[in-house]
């Protein structure tokens, strides 16, 4: 399969969504997108950013990510995740909370992360690694702020550039970035791009965002050594169902480029 293949497989899939997007697929001979810098709310996809600032926080002996912390009742906020479902005595590592903001999208740990490593330098951080179109405005679940006109927002190509440097980039030791891979293969949420993927074949690390008509999904997938980076991103959904299945498909023919490139 061609990128040009894939290409238009994809656009035949995403084509026909009641709503808006736009995608990004980078490939070992390339990459594809469509309107890949147009932003979008970021949704839960703005964990990235704050995880990879709280590891870069760790190299530079700021943040002690094995400290434990106890989570106050007032911090605790709906929406996904499990922290404000604790006891109020219960006690969880800096980790553990990262592990959570990832693995089952926690928004709970996400504010208490915002809190640690701050937003002033998880924005720079976003500046140094070129993502344009990605900024944190607000914590998660804050409704007044995006009264207020503040937002987070990101594009699929920043998505894709923060999984690139999770995956194989300069900013972080390998140490950090290897922790990071693996809490974003132990995501939970698997439903949009790795929804029909074969995972005992495809290696899959993945982050999911959603909000009222919107459904991203941003995943690094691998097979026999090589890697494909996507991120799929939509907004103003009349279904939503629909779109998971669209990004499932789209996490089909992921898996045909990737193994069919390999065989070739």
């Amino acid at each position: 399969m061609t990128l040009d293949e894939l290409r238009n497989r994809v656009n035949g899939i995403i084509g026909s969504l009641n709503g808006e997007f736009a995608y990004y697929i980078e490939t070992d001979e390339g990459y594809i997108g469509e309107k890949e810098e147009k932003v979008f709310p970021a949704a839960s996809l703005i964990k990235l950013p704050i995880m990879i600032e709280a590891f870069r926080q760790r190299e530079a002996g700021v943040l002690d990510l094995t400290k434990p912390l106890n989570i106050a009742q007032k911090d605790k906020v709906g929406g996904a995740g499990v922290i404000n479902q604790l006891s109020p005595s219960a006690s969880l590592t800096v980790l553990d909370v990262l592990t959570l903001m990832i693995t089952v999208s926690d928004n709970t740990a996400a504010n208490i992360m915002i809190e640690k490593a701050g937003k002033e330098p998880i924005n720079a951080l976003l500046a140094e690694l070129q993502c344009r179109q990605t900024v944190l405005q607000r914590k998660l679940m804050d409704f007044q702020a995006i009264e207020e006109g503040k937002n987070n927002y990101t594009s699929a190509k920043d998505a894709v550039h923060l999984l690139r440097e999770i995956h194989h980039g300069k900013l972080l030791q390998n140490d950090s970035r290897k922790t990071m891979l693996n809490i974003l293969r132990n995501q939970q949420f698997r439903h949009k791009l790795p929804g029909s993927m074969d995972e005992e074949v495809i290696m899959i690390a993945n982050k999911t965002g959603e909000l009222q008509g919107t459904e991203h999904d941003a995943a690094i997938a691998e097979y026999q050594g090589r890697a494909i980076i996507a991120a799929v991103l939509t907004k103003n959904l009349k279904n939503e169902a629909d779109a998971r299945h669209k990004l499932a498909e789209i996490g089909m023919v992921i898996q045909d480029y990737l193994m069919i490139v390999q065989k070739n």
